[in-house]
C-alpha cells in the first residue's frame, strides 16, 4: 500500500452558535459542523471538547489523521490550542480508519484554553497520509442504496417513504443524538433542530415517570435521564424506559398511566428493544460482545408476555420477534429428536419454552449484529429476514418459514469489529430494510425487498 505523507492548512472561520453550518473550502478535508461540548473525563472532571465533521472532497482516501487547532477569539487572537484524531460518537479513538473519498468522519479534540476570551474562531491544521484504502465500498450489492455514512445508531419510520434517524453513541438516550430526515423517493436528507419526541421530555414528565428520581432516597438525580433507555417507538403513543434500579416501565409521553413491566432486573445491563408492527416488544440484555443475549417481551400497555427473564433461554444474537410478541427468533445449540446437538437459528416460545428449529448454521454472528427482522404477509406467508457472516462476508438471508426454505439475498457494505454494532428496521409495510452501523464502517444503508426474486 503506497503512502503519501501530506500536511493540510485549513482555516475555518466557524461561529459555534451555528454547529450544523457549513463551510467552503477548497482543500481535500474539510472541517464541518464545530461545536463545543462539555463532557465528564475518566476522573469525573468536566473537560471542553471541540468535535466536528472532517470530509474528504478529493479522489484520493486518507488515514492516519491528526487534527490542530488555534482557537481565536473575536479581535483574531490566540486564546487557546486543541489537539484531536478521529474518533466514533462514543469519543473512542479510530487510528486505523480511513476516510474514503467522499465520506465524512466525526472528530474530537480536546481544547486548552490559555486566555481570557469567548472562542469565535479556529483555524485547523490537519496531517494525514494519503492511502488507497476504500473499505467495503467495492461490494457488488443488490438493491441497496446508502442514504448516509455517520453512525446512525437508531432509525424511526415515518411513513414506506420517509423515515428520520439518529447520529451518536448508541448507549445515549436517543435526545443526545443529532437527528436527520430522509426521503427515499427524492433522496434528499434534512438536518433536524432535534428529535420531533424531544418536546415531550419536560420537567412535568419527568417528575410524572420519576426517571431522574433515586428509588432508595426519593432525591432526584438529572443524570439518570442519560441511563434510562427512554424510547419513543413509532407503533404506539406509549413511551418505555428503565429506572435506576433498572426496573422497566412504560407509561403514556407525559408519564401517566405508568404500568410496570417487570422490576427484577438491577444485575442487567440493557441494550435496547425490538418492536412489532402490533406494540409488542422484547428488551434485551447484554454486559459485553460475546455474552449471551437475555430477554423478555411485553405488549406496550405494560403486560408481560413472556415469562421472568431469568426463565428464558438465553441467544447467541439479539433475538428477533413475532408479531404477536410470543415467540423470539433465536440462536444456540440445542438437542434434536435424535438426541444430536445443532446449533442454528430457532423459533422459541416465550409463554411454554417449547423450540422449533428453522435452520442449521455452525458460524453463528455476534450480539452486536442485528436482529432477525419478522415479517408475516399473509396468514400462510412468513418471512424472517437475517443478517449474518456468509463464507466471512455480512450478507443478507431471508428464511421463508412455510418452505423451509433459506435464501442467500445479497452481501452487505458492513464490517463490525466486536466494539461495534449494526441494527434493522422494516419499513411500516415492510418494502424496505434499513440497515444501520457505527464504529469504523458506519452508515446508512436501505435495502429494496423487491430488487430480489426471493421471499416476495
Amino acid at each position: 500500500m503506497l503512502f503519501r505523507s501530506l500536511t493540510l492548512l485549513l482555516l475555518l472561520m466557524a461561529l459555534i452558535a451555528a454547529p450544523l453550518a457549513t463551510h467552503a473550502q477548497t482543500d481535500d478535508l474539510v472541517v464541518t459542523e464545530t461545536r463545543l461540548v462539555e463532557r465528564l473525563d475518566a476522573f469525573g472532571q468536566e473537560t471542553t471538547l471541540l468535535t466536528g465533521m472532517i470530509e474528504n472532497t478529493s479522489e484520493v482516501a486518507y488515514s492516519s489523521l491528526t487534527l490542530f487547532a488555534d482557537v481565536l477569539d473575536d479581535e483574531g487572537e490566540v486564546i487557546g490550542e486543541a489537539f484531536g484524531y478521529l474518533t466514533n460518537q462514543c469519543g473512542v479513538a479510530l487510528t486505523d480508519v480511513a476516510i474514503a473519498p467522499g465520506a465524512s468522519r466525526y472528530f474530537e479534540a480536546s481544547l486548552d484554553q490559555f486566555a481570557e476570551g469567548e472562542p469565535d474562531e479556529y483555524e485547523f491544521f490537519i496531517e494525514a497520509e494519503e492511502t488507497d484504502d476504500t473499505g467495503t465500498r467495492d461490494l457488488d450489492t443488490t438493491g441497496i442504496t446508502q442514504a448516509s455514512d455517520r453512525e446512525v445508531v437508531l432509525v424511526e419510520w415515518e411513513s414506506e417513504t420517509s423515515l428520520r434517524y439518529g447520529v451518536g453513541c448508541d448507549g445515549d438516550v436517543f435526545s443526545e443524538h443529532d437527528w436527520f430526515r430522509y426521503d427515499l423517493e427524492t433522496g434528499e436528507t434534512e438536518a433536524l433542530d432535534a428529535s420531533p419526541n424531544a418536546q415531550y421530555v419536560t420537567d412535568a414528565m419527568l417528575r410524572q415517570t420519576g426517571i431522574t428520581q433515586v428509588t432508595q432516597s426519593r432525591e432526584l438525580d438529572p443524570q439518570l435521564y442519560y441511563n434510562s433507555f427512554l424510547t419513543f417507538p413509532t407503533q404506539t403513543p406509549r413511551i418505555v424506559y428503565q429506572t435506576d434500579l433498572h426496573t422497566l416501565i412504560t407509561s403514556e409521553r407525559d408519564g401517566s398511566f405508568k404500568r410496570v413491566v417487570n422490576t427484577n432486573l438491577y444485575q442487567y445491563s440493557l441494550q435496547g428493544f425490538v418492536w412489532s408492527p402490533l406494540a409488542n416488544f422484547v428488551a434485551y440484555y447484554f454486559g459485553a460482545f460475546g455474552e449471551p443475549v437475555r430477554y423478555l417481551t411485553a405488549r406496550a400497555d405494560g403486560a408481560m408476555i413472556s415469562g421472568p427473564l431469568q426463565n428464558q433461554d438465553p441467544s447467541q444474537t439479539v433475538p428477533g420477534l413475532t408479531d404477536d410478541g410470543q415467540r423470539v427468533i433465536i440462536t444456540g445449540t440445542y438437542s434434536n429428536t435424535t438426541g444430536e446437538d445443532v446449533t442454528g437459528y430457532y423459533f422459541r416460545s416465550v409463554v411454554n419454552g417449547s423450540l422449533e428449529f428453522m435452520f442449521e448454521a455452525e458460524d453463528i454472528p455476534g450480539n452486536n449484529y442485528p436482529a432477525p427482522a419478522y415479517f408475516r404477509k399473509d396468514n400462510d406467508t412468513r418471512y424472517i429476514y437475517i443478517v449474518r457472516d456468509i463464507d466471512g462476508q455480512p450478507s443478507l438471508q431471508c428464511f421463508y418459514r412455510e418452505e423451509d426454505e433459506l435464501h442467500t439475498l445479497t452481501p452487505l457494505p458492513i464490517s463490525l469489529a466486536d466494539d461495534e454494532r449494526a441494527w434493522t428496521f422494516l419499513s411500516p409495510e415492510s418494502n424496505t430494510l434499513a440497515l444501520a452501523a457505527n464504529g469504523r464502517n458506519s452508515g446508512l444503508w436501505l435495502i429494496d425487498l423487491h430488487a430480489f426474486d426471493e421471499c416476495r
